[in-house]
């Protein structure tokens, strides 16, 4: 049964009637780390209702990618939450910024709710949605610690195996969350 947070995203069409995710749009884990990616992918969660999953329960490149980083804290993909700045699968990159505008009530709102206190940006537009602004230089973002309410905001590279700073540029981030990671 859906609540009604749940409900307002699957009817909202402030960006048209476009693909989203068949199951909740938030993924639960039990560790404090949530990460809030760009926005569905086609070919995975929107068909098979897991985030970072296709429909044959294989984990997608950018799934693997982060298995990895995630090894480095001891945890696993289904230990942590996570969510997306934008509710609906976007295919025009170049309207993901209208797009987090139009479902950051929803992103707030879902932050809100969750018990996770650290919050893993991945990529440039989550990171503008939660800090509240333009980013010019992502970099100088990435691996540094921001507060949001009683929470911390961590900016990461997308993990995607086209971004070059996928592993590499997130590796040294991970290491020093062992620390902060605390399952619960």
């Amino acid at each position: 049964m859906m609540n009604d947070l749940e409900l307002n995203i699957k009817n909202c069409n402030k960006c048209g009637v476009l693909p989203k995710p068949t199951c909740n749009s938030l993924k639960n884990g039990n560790s404090n780390i949530l990460i809030v990616g760009e926005s569905p992918a086609k070919d995975g969660w929107l068909k098979s209702g897991r985030a970072f999953y296709d429909v044959n329960g294989n984990l997608q490149a950018t799934g693997k990618i982060l298995v990895k980083l995630l090894n480095l804290i001891n945890l696993s993909i289904d230990d942590i939450a996570f969510t997306e700045c934008c509710k609906c699968h976007i295919s025009d990159r170049s309207k993901l910024t209208d797009c987090s505008n139009n479902c950051k009530e929803y992103l707030f709102e879902q932050i809100k709710n969750c018990k996770q206190n650290i919050i893993l940006t991945m990529g440039i537009f989550p990171t503008q949605i939660l800090l509240n602004q333009k980013i010019k230089k992502f970099k100088d973002y990435v691996g540094k610690s921001y507060s949001f309410g009683d929470k911390t905001i961590i900016p990461i590279y997308h993990c995607s195996p086209i971004n070059p700073l996928c592993y590499k540029g997130n590796e040294e981030i991970f290491k020093r969350l062992i620390k902060d990671v605390i399952q619960k």
